[in-house]
């Protein structure tokens, strides 16, 4: 558990210094590549999509261990190589700055702020006003909070008494980005992307819903109404996991967080302004920062 210790507070150091590493290195974009390859190579079929999705998780899991093992024979280069790994499946550092980044923005030029948008947001942005368009922000915030920093930290200490900690945080980086793109509900991808959304749905279900408990705390003051909104409006979303973080958002920080024709949440609360993202931002930052200390805490 000590070398465990090491490695999670390596892999936090980097991401907190020096953020993403460049496209060429990051382990995330190499299962993008692999996920394109497969694709073209895979008929649009559910049993096509589900070996694809097998395939990808343990190709990215042999990919670590494999990496971990060769660089052990070199003094210290196995923890180092190992965080390095680990770091690539979580992103703290990157989801707050884009976040801030994207909201300094729409006050200057919305324009510009449509165009940023896809960096963090699904959605169609061009026609979004600027309260719809500091929701998608919120929206994603709270969001991704659970895709990118709780999921892999909470299979890495789930797996780790094990000894397949990374490996955990690994597969699970593989089926987010898998979904990401080839989620089902999107144009063309119903069946091959059917089994790669679901098994997100599934690895996402107990994170999701632990998020809730974390952004409450960021806020005490308003840990009533955070919980009080992800209860009441969690199943309000098409997803059966974004609800839960989104909505404790929502009611933490007392705004209506609403994706055009597809769902309202806090429905009697004022509309967000570009003011209330920077309170966002700060909220998720202090939930982040209470997930790695009690990683940390367990760890020890």
């Amino acid at each position: 558990m000590a070398l465990s210790l090491e490695v999670f507070l390596l892999a936090i150091a980097f991401d907190l210094l020096f953020g993403e590493p460049p496209a060429k290195i990051h382990p995330v974009v190499w299962i993008g590549r692999l996920i394109t390859f497969l694709h073209k190579h895979t008929q649009p079929t559910r049993s096509q999509g589900l070996l694809l999705a097998i395939l990808v998780i343990f190709a990215t899991m042999f990919l670590g261990s494999f990496s971990v093992w060769i660089a052990n024979y070199i003094p210290l280069l196995g923890t180092l190589v190992a965080a390095y790994f680990l770091k690539s499946t979580f992103s703290v550092k990157c989801l707050l700055q884009t976040a801030s980044d994207i909201g300094k923005m729409i006050d200057k030029d919305l324009s510009s702020a449509k165009a940023m948008l896809p960096a963090l947001v699904g959605r169609e942005t061009k026609d979004l006003t600027k309260e719809q368009a500091s929701s998608a922000v919120i929206e994603s915030l709270s969001e991704n909070y659970v895709d990118t920093i709780i999921s892999p930290i909470f299979y890495f200490l789930l797996f780790e008494p094990f000894g397949l900690g990374l490996q955990a945080s690994l597969g699970f980086k593989a089926i987010s980005t898998m979904d990401s793109m080839l989620g089902y509900k999107k144009k063309g991808l119903k069946e091959i992307g059917f089994a790669p959304a679901k098994m997100d749905d599934l690895a996402n279900f107990v994170p999701a819903r632990l998020s809730i408990f974390f952004i409450a705390l960021a806020q005490p003051s308003r840990a009533k109404a955070a919980f009080s909104g992800a209860f009441r409006y969690h199943k309000a979303t098409p997803s059966p996991n974004s609800g839960w973080p989104m909505s404790a958002c929502a009611g933490s920080m007392g705004v209506r967080l609403e994706k055009p024709g597809f769902y309202v949440l806090m429905a009697g609360e004022r509309q967000p302004r570009t003011s209330d993202i920077p309170h966002a931002v700060r909220l998720i930052r202090l939930a982040s920062a209470l997930t790695l200390g009690i990683a940390i805490l367990l760890l020890l």
